[in-house]
């Protein structure tokens, strides 16, 4: 999957081809048995739907069965990122990420979620705690960082403890085949915690070991400003797997097998 493509273009282009997918697939014939429907009233704690959201992250870990392209959670494959980021005085630098794997998403803990109907459509929030994500990657990178300038290509390992962060998924009922599925419309993600980055670049200084380990303690001593260059990867990251995800997932259960009101 490649994301230099924002996520609301994504929506804008593949629209218009939600029905016809819908139609040309076959749908679940038999509610999941670790679903519990759920009522979509406005609501600042929906106790069924955390479960079932958090469910849904655990159980189809490893793909949808009888559902095609939806893939691992765990780990999670993206085949190349691309970011530019810009926090003076201590970051400049264009980096390029290369068949990263993300793991630990499948952990998810939702904390609490919301829902709210305004207009015909139905927004879900909700809260999500990660105890820990691994990330490898082949980079590239360009400018500087804190006190260093790079122009470096190799590894990317990072280790992130205790991440937290809020979703809102917005989506729509749409008949199809009979039956109402919920098609999503928008998702946007937002991070709020973070408690650790542990990173290691490898090849910052065409292999001068030395230069090497003194940048990755530095980076490791000021994590706070390196996430600075990770949030809009982690942010992508998030918004990527959960567009592929639940807008897959739901064009595929029937309203009614997630949501009471469908019933």
């Amino acid at each position: 999957m490649h994301l230099h493509m924002p996520v609301a273009l994504w929506f804008s282009l593949l629209a218009p081809l939600w029905l016809a997918a819908v139609q040309a697939q076959q749908f679940l014939q038999e509610p999941p048995a670790f679903i519990k429907p759920c009522l979509l009233k406005d609501s600042l704690s929906n106790d069924c739907l955390t479960a079932n959201i958090e469910s849904l992250f655990q159980h189809w870990r490893n793909g949808v069965p009888g559902l095609r392209g939806v893939g691992s959670l765990d780990p999670f494959r993206v085949g190349r990122l691309r970011i530019a980021q810009r926090v003076p005085p201590n970051v400049d630098v264009s980096v390029e990420l290369r068949n990263m794997s993300t793991i630990g998403l499948s952990q998810a803990k939702i904390l609490n979620s919301t829902t709210l109907l305004n207009s015909g459509q139905y927004t879900l929030g909700f809260h999500v705690h990660l105890t820990q994500i691994n990330i490898t990657s082949n980079y590239k990178l360009k400018g500087h960082v804190l006190l260093l300038n790079l122009n470096s290509a190799g590894i990317l390992s990072a280790d992130l403890d205790n991440l937290e962060f809020y979703v809102a998924l917005r989506m729509q009922p749409q008949l199809a085949e009979g039956l109402t599925f919920m098609n999503v419309t928008a998702i946007k993600t937002d991070i709020v915690r973070i408690d650790k980055i542990r990173v290691n670049l490898t090849n910052l200084f065409g292999g001068n070991q030395e230069l090497e380990r003194s940048a990755n303690e530095l980076f490791n001593e000021n994590w706070r400003v390196l996430f600075d260059v990770l949030r809009p990867v982690l942010t992508e990251t998030f918004d990527s797997v959960l567009q592929d995800r639940f807008t897959k997932i739901f064009r595929y259960l029937p309203a009614k097998y997630l949501f009471e009101d469908f019933a």
